[in-house]
């Protein structure tokens, strides 16, 4: 499937993007429709035809100019592409610019299982992404910020604790790598389901990484939904004290 798209300007051809081109990239109705959705939860390019009703050419065409501007990116899946928000930046934009308009993206209703656990960008959260953030408090492997991050609100951030390095090292955390970046390393991110903080930043990418990585969580396709595998069942109640079990919805 062609993915070409000719704009004026030359839009494809322009790295970094500048402001314009992110402006005139979400200029769009259909282009802020995908994008929304994509705010929702990653999606194909026959999911995003049948949300907006346009041809599968057109809606490729208007993911190729989100691409460009840098505000989407694919993942292969299968013989499909995956589309999803590029990363924390890029969400933060849609918010704030839906917030301007008075019209906040709205967040989706949680099923089951995106209230125990489920992605935010990059990160966990949910009920599980809770737990373990109060865990790692407790185990003062994190400090605790004054002020939770909002739409509103950078807040304050969040630091290694005195026993930090020591636990996120034992979970095969590299440490020392993610402190690297202009990113905000750690800040504690206000779960919209519970109300509560999950850890987001660097820290928080990095985890919710290495959990996939050790099988104890494994990402849905197309969902922000993360399925908590048997090994990570028991290895989260033996390492974090966390009862996966008592957080579900039927619990």
């Amino acid at each position: 499937m062609s993915m070409t798209y000719h704009y004026s300007g030359d839009l494809s051809m322009r790295e970094p993007s500048s402001t314009l081109d992110v402006a005139r990239a979400l200029a769009d109705p259909l282009r802020m429709a995908a994008i929304e959705h994509l705010m929702q939860a990653p999606a194909t390019v026959s999911e995003l035809v049948s949300l907006t009703g346009a041809s599968q050419p057109n809606v490729s065409n208007h993911l190729n100019v989100l691409r460009a501007a840098g505000l989407v990116r694919a993942v292969k899946l299968g013989r499909q592409r995956l589309y999803e928000i590029k990363d924390a930046n890029a969400a933060q934009l849609i918010e704030t610019l839906c917030a301007v308009a008075g019209r906040p993206v709205r967040p989706i209703r949680p099923t089951p299982a995106l209230a125990l656990v489920r992605t935010c960008y990059d990160h966990l959260a949910g009920r599980l992404g809770v737990a373990l953030y109060e865990s790692l408090r407790k185990e003062h492997a994190i400090t605790e910020p004054r002020i939770l991050r909002t739409l509103k609100n950078a807040g304050t951030p969040i630091e290694l604790g005195p026993r930090g390095e020591s636990v996120f090292r034992a979970l095969g955390v590299a440490v020392d790598q993610v402190t690297r970046g202009r990113r905000p390393y750690a800040f504690g991110c206000r779960d919209w389901s519970e109300q509560k903080p999950h850890l987001g930043g660097r820290l928080g990418a990095a985890l919710w990484g290495r959990l996939v990585e050790l099988g104890w969580l494994v990402r849905q396709p197309g969902a922000r939904a993360v399925v908590v595998t048997p090994r990570g069942v028991k290895a989260l109640r033996t390492r974090f004290a966390v009862d996966v079990e008592s957080l579900r919805d039927d619990r």
